[in-house]
């Protein structure tokens, strides 16, 4: 199974928070990711600067696609895929 750090950046002037119909994107992805098969370990914001932090296990990256997908014309993503830090 491969790990995958997703980060999701949006502007102030793009911000969905008073936007119900764009907050329920968000909203799908528990039930997304569990259809898919994808394991999420955590999912933290920062609103402050308006920036979301995923770390997700799927078999594949296109599991990540069908989880997040839906959101991703909300703002920027980064989805990069991660290891077990091994250096020490």
């Amino acid at each position: 199974m491969a790990t995958y750090h997703i980060t999701h950046i949006h502007s102030f002037e793009n911000c969905f928070s008073g936007d119900k119909e764009s907050a329920d994107l968000w909203k799908k992805i528990p039930s997304l990711a569990k259809e898919n098969g994808v394991s999420i370990n955590f999912f933290k914001v920062n609103p402050t600067e308006h920036t979301f932090f995923i770390l997700a296990d799927a078999e594949d990256y296109s599991q990540i696609e069908k989880t997040i997908g839906q959101c991703k014309k909300l703002g920027d993503f980064s989805i990069t895929p991660v290891m077990e830090q091994t250096f020490y």
